[in-house]
C-alpha cells in the first residue's frame, strides 16, 4: 500500500507569475505579491512530486534558470517538465531539454502539456494539427534515456471538441475546474472521463485561487474537491492530486491554510499503490 502523500503534486511556475491576479480582492491577504518558488511551495504543502510549467516561455529550455529550477527539485520523487506552457506556448526544443535533464536527474519522469488544446481552439482542423504536434512531442520524448510519460491538462469544455483518439499519445489526463462555482459538478465530470478513457492515468487539479473571481476558493469548496480526490484515490480510481500553484502561496489565502491543515491530517491515509 502507498499513502496519499505519495500521490501529491505541486503545480510549479516561476515565482511572481500570478501577482497580477492577486491584486483583486485584498481581504484576508498578508501581501499582494507571492515570492514563493516551486520548491518552496512543495515544501510548504509537503508534496513530494513536481510539475514544472513554463509561463510565457520561462524558464527557457537549456537556460541557467531552467537548470537552476531542476537543481532545486533534487529532493522531489518525480518531476514532470512542461512541453507546452500557459496558453499552450512552446519554444520548440522542450523535448530535447527534457531528454537532457533525464540524463542528469533520475527523478525526471516525463512531460506535462499545459493548455495544450487551447493552442488549436476554434480552428477547423484543430484535431489534425493537435495530432501532428502530439506526434512530434512523443517522438522527441522517445529519445530519452528511459521512458518518459506524457500528461495533459483537460478542461471540461474540451469534451465535445477534442477527438478521443488523440489520447492514444498521452499517458495521463489531469482534470481541472476553472470556475470554482462548478466544483459540485466534479463527480459527474470525473465519471465521464473514467468512462471515456478507462485506461489512462488520471490526476485531479486542485485550485486554491479562483482566478476569474479574484478570490480564494472557499473552504467549503476546498473541502469538496479535496475530499472527493482523496476518496477516489482510496478507491483506486484516481492516481494523484495536483495543487495549483506556488505563485498564489505565501500571501495569507485562507484556502492555502486550510489545504496545509488538510494535508497534514490525511497525508498518511493508505491508498492502493
Amino acid at each position: 500500500m502507498a499513502i496519499a502523500r505519495d500521490k501529491f503534486w505541486m503545480f510549479g511556475v516561476r515565482a511572481h507569475q500570478d501577482d497580477i491576479w492577486l491584486g483583486r480582492g485584498k481581504e484576508n491577504r498578508t501581501s499582494q505579491r507571492s515570492r514563493i518558488t516551486p520548491a518552496e511551495g512543495a515544501l510548504m504543502l509537503d508534496a513530494p512530486n513536481m510539475m514544472m510549467i513554463n509561463c510565457d516561455g520561462e524558464p527557457v529550455p537549456f537556460s541557467t534558470d531552467a537548470y537552476g529550477y531542476a537543481e532545486s527539485f533534487c529532493r522531489m520523487d518525480k518531476v514532470l517538465w512542461g512541453v507546452t506552457g500557459s496558453a499552450g506556448f512552446r519554444v520548440g526544443n522542450e523535448e530535447a531539454f527534457i531528454c537532457d535533464l533525464a540524463e542528469k536527474y533520475p527523478n525526471i519522469s516525463g512531460a506535462f502539456m499545459d493548455d495544450f488544446f487551447h493552442r488549436f481552439r476554434g480552428l477547423p482542423d484543430m484535431n489534425e494539427r493537435a495530432e501532428e504536434l502530439l506526434r512530434e512531442i512523443r517522438s522527441g520524448l522517445d529519445k530519452a534515456c528511459r521512458p518518459m510519460e506524457l500528461y495533459v491538462v483537460w478542461y471540461t469544455r474540451e469534451f465535445d471538441t477534442v477527438s478521443p483518439h488523440l489520447m492514444d499519445y498521452i499517458d495521463g489526463i489531469t482534470l481541472w475546474t476553472w470556475h470554482s462555482e462548478e466544483l459540485p459538478l466534479l463527480p459527474e465530470r470525473f465519471a465521464r472521463i473514467e468512462q471515456a478513457f478507462p485506461d489512462k492515468k488520471k490526476l485531479l487539479g486542485i485550485y486554491m485561487y479562483d482566478f476569474m473571481a479574484g478570490q480564494p476558493v472557499t473552504e467549503e469548496l476546498m473541502e469538496l474537491q479535496c475530499e472527493f480526490g482523496l476518496e477516489m484515490m482510496k478507491q483506486g480510481r484516481l492516481d494523484g492530486m495536483i495543487f495549483e500553484t506556488n505563485a498564489v502561496m505565501g500571501v495569507g489565502l485562507p484556502s492555502e491554510l486550510w489545504l496545509r491543515k488538510w494535508i497534514d491530517r490525511v497525508k498518511n491515509t493508505e491508498i492502493p499503490d
